[in-house]
């Protein structure tokens, strides 16, 4: 636990707190220090190099001490200054707004990459995803729709104060202005789901920036610790938006890979239920940026849910009563299993119901990690079972 500590070089609760949430993530550092021969030979990846630095002295075998450590979070500061010159001081600052500048650096570096021809994926595109916001005229029902990419969701408190609650007010449907090619209409009906989903996806509270001031909303927000989807991904499942997320990841591998392929696709497609088909798009010129006219699509049939849910591997909180003044703190599901309360340098056992509870009040940020539903071995062995000696018997 005295390896996990971050020390706090001056008003970096925001960084450490961050910083703990992300590397915890095995997919997220994996890719980063598996190419670290790509990366290592560009002198502008200065972030990706303090980033893998802070993880390996994290290691059992680092030996590092928070000496050393602080020193490496000095680097950090420092890196980041490129994006903006507020890191150089030591005034305390936003820990979703270092999250977004940390990534938008990140994806910075990696495009450099890319123009120096080096074959790179950026770990950013774990956090990665796309909507799909459909508007239907309320005039003359014509349907136009665009895709954007997202690294994170920004959430708005809903009248229950509970996760589920206010995704789906985020994804409730909305009238809104809105010029009709067709008909000319002003105003047209807006749904919004997902198309794609993330390996990793970060939810953030809107917990401050009320009206009239910054003061913190202190009522408790209740989330779990497993999170499904299927609700506001429409009719189809969405494939992962990062590419090969079990060569990512320890998970084990998807269930077509293990069993006979007439049990995988019995299991995966029930009768009545197509296989999912990809929407055909067009990039268009006119369209605003990160975003693609949807000009077609492939009918599909329901399908009930996506084969997989989210784990709640990360908190940020803060605690205190305004943006102006506060500490930041972060509760991580470590890879042993075991949940661990990081406040800078001090690490301290916990559990899942503890950061359920006590966190409801302070959270700000969540991390939550894909993963699949397998099936257990002895509901593997009646399917199995049923499809090989009972399917003749079924009429």
């Amino acid at each position: 636990m005295e390896l996990l500590g971050l020390p706090n070089i001056g008003n970096t609760c925001f960084l450490n707190a961050t910083l703990q949430c992300l590397l915890v993530l095995p997919s997220f550092s994996k890719e980063i220090l598996h190419q670290e021969q790509l990366w290592s030979c560009s002198p502008f990846s200065n972030l990706l190099r303090c980033l893998s630095d802070v993880h390996r002295s994290g290691l059992p075998d680092s030996g590092a001490k928070q000496a050393s450590k602080a020193d490496l979070m000095w680097k950090v500061k420092y890196s980041l200054s490129g994006y903006d010159l507020k890191y150089l001081g030591d005034t305390q600052q936003d820990a979703h707004e270092f999250l977004v500048n940390m990534l938008c650096q990140l994806k910075e570096e990696g495009m450099i990459l890319k123009t120096l021809g080096v074959s790179y994926t950026c770990p950013v595109s774990q956090l990665e995803f796309q909507l799909v916001s459909v508007r239907t005229c309320t005039s003359c029902g014509r349907e136009s729709s665009t895709r954007e990419d997202y690294n994170h969701l920004s959430l708005d408190f809903s009248p229950e104060r509970t996760l589920l609650s206010s995704l789906a007010l985020t994804f409730k449907g909305k009238k809104v202005e809105f010029t009709c090619e067709g008909c000319k209409g002003l105003y047209a009906s807006k749904v919004e789901q997902f198309h794609t989903l993330p390996l990793v996806l970060v939810l953030h509270l809107k917990r401050f920036g009320k009206p009239g001031g910054l003061e913190k909303l202190v009522a408790p927000f209740l989330f779990p610790s497993e999170l499904r989807l299927s609700t506001l991904c429409g009719d189809m499942v969405p494939q992962l938006h990062s590419a090969s997320p079990q060569a990512l990841t320890n998970q084990a591998p998807s269930i077509q890979g293990s069993i006979p392929q007439t049990l995988a696709s019995q299991v995966s497609s029930p009768p009545g239920e197509a296989k999912d088909s990809a929407l055909c798009c067009s990039d268009s010129n006119d369209q605003e940026p990160g975003k693609v006219l949807l000009t077609a699509s492939v009918k599909q049939q329901p399908v009930k849910s996506v084969n997989g849910y989210y784990q709640l591997t990360g908190v940020v909180s803060h605690l205190g009563g305004s943006a102006y003044s506060g500490h930041y703190i972060s509760d991580i599901l470590h890879a042993s299993g075991n949940w661990f309360c990081c406040n800078d340098s001090q690490v301290s056992m916990s559990n899942e119901a503890t950061v359920l509870r006590t966190r409801a009040r302070s959270a700000y940020m969540l991390f939550y990690m894909f993963r699949y539903c397998l099936l257990s071995p002895s509901i593997f062995l009646c399917c199995y079972i049923c499809v090989r000696f009972l399917s003749p018997y079924r009429a």
